[in-house]
């Protein structure tokens, strides 16, 4: 599992909240050039310290999905 992935999983485990985490995925663009964004909510909210942050955009789904939980990460202080 990706580093920032394990690192929010690991902080929730700790506070036993692994149950609020939840993530929307969706993938945009013709078959060719897919974008994958991801959206990271912890409790219902995204998490991000400014606008669409906890939100990870990539050519595939895991790395959209490390970069939204990186970004949750740093909404957090970690």
């Amino acid at each position: 599992m990706p580093e920032s992935i394990t690192q929010l999983n690991n902080y929730l485990q700790a506070k036993q909240a692994t149950h609020t985490i939840s993530w929307l995925d969706y993938s945009t663009g013709p078959s060719h050039d897919i974008k994958w964004t991801v959206q990271c909510k912890i409790s219902g909210e995204l998490k991000g310290a400014v606008p669409f942050a906890g939100t990870g955009v990539a050519n595939t789904k895991a790395a959209a999905k490390e970069e939204a939980a990186r970004q949750a990460l740093v909404s957090l202080g970690l």
